[in-house]
């Protein structure tokens, strides 16, 4: 099979990385018009802070975009992970999914993560936290993650809370 990259963002986290970087360039360009104005010192100082804060959305913007499953001939990648993040293909005996989508106000953005759970052949189980992710993207991975292991793959309703638990 062709290596493949399914990039996970959460839309939240979108949207706050696209508001700072407009941000940044709203305050890039304010910088760049006051330092042809009035090129003073205060003015040099503030446009040379935002030119670190360009590099700095650069480089979170990159981060950010570069998260997500990367598949390989016979091995996937957790690249959000920084360690026990490569998984063999033949290694994977059991792939579940979960991810609550019932209306509540008395939920977390924790209890709303998707999740993908391996369970590997010597029966270790290993959870994944995608963050807060859209079902698509969940199935979309977990489904490239079945076909590639042959492992059918399992979905987990979300227990309900009882009104006394709440």
């Amino acid at each position: 099979m062709k290596d493949k990259f399914i990039r996970i963002v959460s839309p939240i986290t979108l949207c706050v990385i696209f508001a700072l970087d407009a941000g940044v360039l709203i305050y890039g360009a304010y910088a760049i018009k006051r330092l042809l104005h009035f090129p003073n010192t205060p003015v040099i100082l503030f446009a040379a802070l935002d030119v670190a804060a360009l590099i700095l959305a650069i480089i979170v913007t990159k981060e950010v975009f570069s998260n997500g499953i990367r598949f390989y001939d016979d091995e996937l990648e957790f690249t959000s992970l920084d360690e026990n993040n490569i998984f063999s293909y033949d290694s994977i005996k059991k792939i579940e999914i979960s991810k609550d989508d019932s209306i509540s106000f008395t939920k977390t953005f924790i209890d709303r993560q998707s999740q993908i759970i391996l369970t590997l052949n010597d029966d270790r189980v290993i959870t994944i936290e995608l963050g807060i992710t859209t079902k698509n993207t969940l199935k979309k991975a977990a489904t490239e993650i079945a076909d590639r292991t042959g492992v059918e793959l399992e979905e987990i309703k979300p227990e309900k809370k009882s009104k006394e638990e709440e």
